[in-house]
């Protein structure tokens, strides 16, 4: 990719991590690092850092899905959350296979806003650098993020197989459980409504910012 580019950069970093057993914490870091390079929307794989806290870089229009994807393997791995922050902006400096190391205006919005996240009890933000669209967004995302809150281990394991693009069979079958069962657990964690914030997200930023 090249400078400048509107990219998007996820921080994170996960609540109450002290009281995750050595064991339970090197399993969620290995799934998250697992789902992070196997999907092309990644663009600098995801780096821990300070011990619980991470970054990654990814394709702006693709980053709310990152989010929720990687919110659900942590709730479903180890029963806690992680406040993530999104920054969408431009991207200065690359380096490759660090973003730790990398720069820009995208990594400054998230880096940012995850400091302020705590204060505000919240787990999910967005940051752009377009006033005209920011409200729309905060509205938005806050409303996601009261239904993630409300996932329960075993309605993310179902959300975390990515219902979006995934058969609902195909995930029955993953998780040895019936396809009803998955269909009741998706209307139980109101996944329609979370589908439906992350296709308006993805629309209003290919068509007002990449």
């Amino acid at each position: 990719m090249k400078q400048n580019e509107i990219v998007g950069v996820i921080t994170g970093d996960l609540i109450d991590s002290s009281g995750l057993n050595e064991e339970f914490w090197s399993l969620l870091k290995d799934k998250l690092e697992g789902f992070t390079k196997s999907t092309p929307h990644v663009l600098l794989p995801l780096q821990f850092y300070r011990g619980d806290s991470f970054q990654l870089m990814c394709v702006s229009e693709k980053a709310a899905w990152l989010a929720v994807m990687i919110q659900s393997i942590i709730i479903s791995t180890v029963n806690t959350f992680a406040r993530i922050s999104i920054g969408i902006g431009e991207v200065s400096r690359i380096y490759e296979d660090d973003v730790l190391q990398s720069d820009g205006e995208a990594f400054t919005l998230s880096g940012h806003q995850l400091d302020e996240m705590k204060a505000e009890d919240r787990i999910l933000k967005i940051a752009v650098n377009k006033p005209g669209i920011q409200p729309n967004l905060d509205i938005t995302t806050l409303l996601a993020e009261n239904i993630i809150k409300d996932w329960k281990p075993g309605q993310a394991s179902v959300i975390s197989m990515n219902p979006a693009e995934e058969m609902q069979r195909n995930i029955a079958a993953r998780l040895k459980i019936s396809p009803a069962a998955v269909s009741k657990t998706l209307k139980a964690s109101k996944w329609p409504a979370i589908e439906q914030y992350l296709i308006w997200y993805e629309h209003t930023i290919v068509n007002q910012l990449v």
